[in-house]
């Protein structure tokens, strides 16, 4: 009798959940990459192709893809999805169509912003973002949305800054989601922020990292204007603080684990160049032929 316990095979929705999660992690730019590298140890086509729309959507929404075009100019969020592969540009105040694999924009229909008061506080704080982001994340893209309810109008602003350097052997991605709500009798508010960072090295190594930060401050609320500044000081705040963490963490890891992943250099405290070793013996072993 058999006693070696026979391992089941994955089903098709076992393997799709795995998939999904570690697509969710791929580094910043380098979706399709990783795509492909799953698509060979899946090794079932048909599924993979399948499910490539979906996964790709995930991937977008979840890291705020941007969608740059003449007619609109937004990131990618649960927040302004309206319907599968619908969304909406709210200060361009149109929607349209997303086709997530080839990464293109269509079907631009008007989408107006019916709430005046709401739209006017959404379109304060927009502006004054967008300066920030402008100074701060070179090629970033801000958004800010609102959802009205019967007593609070909620305010949601997104920004995602992602560079791409493959020349270079790194990719990054700083993406950052900020909430607050306003009554018509606030005179403060709560902001719950989350920051995101992502990086990935692989020269001579593979080096992926993901950092993330919670939030939580009292923002005063006054006039559009003056919150608006409020807000935008307050984020600039968080994100020098989490970005000196950082550094001080990548200080004390160069020091330590990454210290431990190089390689030691022989006693002559020089690197060996094993090309010239190998073409050596090549022309070595000729002439003794």
């Amino acid at each position: 009798m058999d006693r070696m316990t026979r391992e089941q095979p994955l089903t098709k929705h076992e393997k799709m959940m795995i998939v999904s999660s570690l697509l969710k992690q791929a580094p910043p730019e380098e979706f399709c990459e990783a795509f492909s590298d799953l698509r060979l140890l899946v090794s079932d086509d048909s599924l993979m192709c399948q499910e490539a729309a979906s996964l790709c959507a995930l991937y977008n929404k979840l890291h705020f893809a941007p969608v740059r075009s003449k007619e609109c100019e937004v990131l990618l969020t649960r927040h302004n999805e309206l319907e599968e592969n619908h969304f909406f540009d709210p200060q361009r105040q149109v929607s349209f169509k997303f086709d997530h694999v080839r990464q293109e924009p269509s079907e631009f229909q008007a989408h107006p912003q019916e709430d005046e008061m709401g739209e006017a506080w959404r379109r304060a704080l927009y502006e004054g973002l967008k300066v920030y982001v402008s100074s701060h994340y070179p090629g970033g893209l801000c958004s800010v949305f609102i959802k009205d309810t019967a007593i609070r109008k909620i305010l949601i602003a997104c920004i995602a800054g992602r560079l791409h350097r493959p020349s270079a052997f790194w990719n990054g991605l700083w993406k950052s989601e900020w909430t607050f709500t306003l009554t018509p009798t606030s005179t403060s508010t709560q902001v719950a922020g989350t920051i995101m960072v992502q990086a990935h090295y692989f020269e001579d190594g593979n080096i992926h990292l993901t950092v993330c930060k919670d939030v939580a401050e009292t923002l005063p609320v006054t006039t559009e204007t003056q919150t608006t500044q409020d807000f935008v000081k307050l984020l600039e705040d968080a994100d020098n603080e989490f970005q000196g963490e950082l550094m001080e963490e990548y200080q004390r890891m160069s020091n330590t684990h990454l210290k431990a992943f190089r390689r030691q250099l022989p006693i002559t405290h020089s690197m060996i160049d094993w090309e010239k070793i190998v073409t050596a013996k090549i022309v070595e072993a000729a002439a003794v032929q």
